[in-house]
C-alpha cells in the first residue's frame, strides 16, 4: 500500500538543473515520435536543436508532469501524462494567432473528406496506436476547409471524441488538403496515459504562485492513525450496500491511500487493488466508484465495448435506485436533498445511443444560491440496473473529526469547500 500525503500533482520550483534534466530525459521520446511520423525535424533531436522548452511547476507522482518544446525550425512537440501528446508544424492554420497572416494559408483543396480522414487514421497507426484506443474507429467530426470571400484555406480538422467528453477531442488532426500533409496532431485520451517518467534531479517543493493556496502535507503520524479508522468505516459502508469488496479491509487489499488536509479535517482517497475507489471526508465515507464507472475520470484505460448495452431503465427507475441506495446508509433525511430535478449527464455525442449511463447531480444551495450546502452525485448503469458510483456530502457533517489525538497539520490551512 502506498500512503501519499498532500495533493497530486505536486507543486515545484523549476530550476535550471531540473529543466535540463527533464529535457534530456524527454528528447528520446520526442525523437522516437518524430521518426515514426517522418517529421521534417532532426533525427535524433538534440539539445542544440531546441529553441525553447516550457515546463510547468508541477510533478506527477514524483515524475515529469508535462513539457513542451519548440525546435529551431519552428516545429513544436508536447509531452503529458507519460507520452508525447502531439506536434504542431509552423504551417498550422488552427494554431494561428494573427489574423493578418490568414492570406498566407490560401490555396486549393486537393483531397476529399474521406481522403483526409484516412490520412488522419494512417498517421495514428504509424505511432502503433490502435484506432479503437482513441475512438478513431468511429465516425469523426470534420471541420471542412474555410472559405473567405473567393479564397479557400485548404485545411480539414478531423476529430474523434471520448464518450466521457464531447468538448475536448481524444484526438485532433489538422490535415493540409493542398500538400496532403498533417500539420497538427494532438491527443487527450486516457487510454494513452502512462506512468510519469522520473529524473534524478529533485526540484525544490513549492512555488510562489501557488503556495498560498495549497496546504502543506498532513502530519504523517495523523495519517497513520487515520488509516485503520478509514478501513473500518469502508467495511461498514460496503456491508450496508453489499459492495463486492474484501472485508475486513487490510493493507494487502489497498493500492493507494491519499490523505489531504482540507482546513483542519481530512479529505482522503482510498484505491483498492481490485479497482474500487472510496472517498473519506470529515469522519465518514462519502462515496464510492466501481471500476466499471464511465464518468469517474481516473485515467483508466477503456474501450467502447466495455460500456455498450441497452437502455433498460428509464429516468424515474434510475432515480429510485439512487434514493433507495442512499436510504440504506441511514443518513438523517433532513440532510439529504433530492426533492428537485437533478442535472443529468449522458455519454457524449452519439455515444449516448449505445452507452446506457446516467450521471445525476443534485447540488443544493442556500437561499441566495451562492453557497453549496449539500450534494449527491450518482452514476447509474441503465443496462444492468447497477449503481456504478455514489457520492454524498452535506455541511452538517463538517464539524465532525476522527478521534485522533495529534493535529492533522501544524500549519495554517485554507478555508474548507464542499
Amino acid at each position: 500500500m502506498i500512503l501519499q500525503l498532500g495533493i497530486n500533482p505536486e507543486v515545484i520550483r523549476v530550476t535550471a538543473e531540473y529543466s535540463n534534466a527533464v529535457l534530456v530525459a524527454l528528447l528520446p521520446y520526442f525523437s522516437d515520435f518524430s521518426q515514426k511520423l517522418d517529421l521534417p525535424v532532426p533525427h535524433p533531436i538534440t539539445v542544440q536543436d531546441v529553441a525553447h522548452c516550457a515546463i510547468p511547476p508541477f510533478q506527477k507522482d514524483g515524475g515529469i508532469a508535462s513539457c513542451s518544446i519548440m525546435l529551431k525550425n519552428g516545429w513544436s512537440l508536447g509531452f503529458e501524462f507519460g507520452h508525447v501528446n502531439g506536434f504542431e508544424s509552423p504551417r498550422s492554420y488552427h494554431s494561428l494567432q494573427n489574423p493578418d497572416e490568414i492570406p498566407k494559408f490560401y490555396g486549393q483543396v486537393k483531397m476529399t473528406t474521406n481522403e483526409a480522414v484516412q490520412l488522419a487514421r494512417n498517421t495514428i497507426k504509424k505511432l502503433s496506436i490502435p484506432l479503437e484506443d482513441v475512438f478513431a474507429d468511429q465516425e469523426p467530426k470534420i471541420t471542412p476547409p474555410v472559405h473567405i470571400d473567393s479564397n479557400t484555406v485548404p485545411r480539414y480538422m478531423v476529430e474523434w471524441f471520448s464518450p466521457r467528453s464531447g468538448i475536448v477531442g481524444a484526438v485532433r488532426v489538422e490535415v493540409n488538403a493542398e500538400n496532403k500533409h498533417v500539420e497538427r496532431l494532438s491527443f487527450h485520451c486516457e487510454n494513452l496515459f502512462k506512468p510519469a517518467p522520473k529524473v534524478n534531479v529533485i526540484p525544490p517543493k513549492g512555488h510562489a504562485m501557488f503556495d498560498s493556496f495549497i496546504p502543506p502535507p498532513p502530519n504523517p503520524e495523523y495519517a497513520q492513525q487515520l488509516v485503520p479508522i478509514m478501513f473500518k468505516a469502508i467495511d461498514e459502508y460496503g456491508q450496508k450496500l453489499s459492495l463486492p469488496i474484501p472485508r475486513p479491509l487490510t493493507t494487502n487489499n489497498v493500492a493507494l491511500v491519499r490523505v489531504e488536509d482540507n482546513g483542519g479535517w481530512p479529505h482522503c482517497e482510498i484505491k483498492l487493488t481490485n479497482g474500487w475507489r472510496f472517498i473519506y471526508r470529515h469522519c465518514m465515507v462519502n462515496g464510492y466508484y466501481a471500476p466499471t464507472t464511465l464518468f469517474d475520470n481516473q485515467h483508466r484505460h477503456f474501450h467502447l465495448k466495455d460500456f455498450e448495452g441497452k437502455w433498460n431503465l428509464n429516468t424515474n427507475q434510475a432515480f429510485a435506485l439512487v434514493k433507495n441506495t442512499l436510504a440504506k446508509l441511514n443518513y438523517p433525511t433532513n440532510n439529504i436533498h433530492l426533492d428537485f430535478a437533478p442535472e443529468i449527464l449522458y455519454a457524449a455525442e452519439d455515444f449516448k445511443k449505445t452507452i446506457p449511463r446516467y450521471f445525476f447531480e443534485w447540488y443544493y444551495k442556500n437561499a441566495t444560491g451562492d453557497d453549496l450546502q449539500s450534494k449527491v452525485e450518482a452514476e447509474v448503469n441503465a443496462d444492468n440496473g447497477k449503481l456504478e458510483s455514489l457520492y454524498y456530502d452535506d455541511k452538517a457533517y463538517w464539524g465532525c473529526r476522527p478521534p485522533i489525538d495529534v493535529p492533522i497539520s501544524s500549519a495554517a490551512t485554507n478555508k474548507t469547500k464542499p
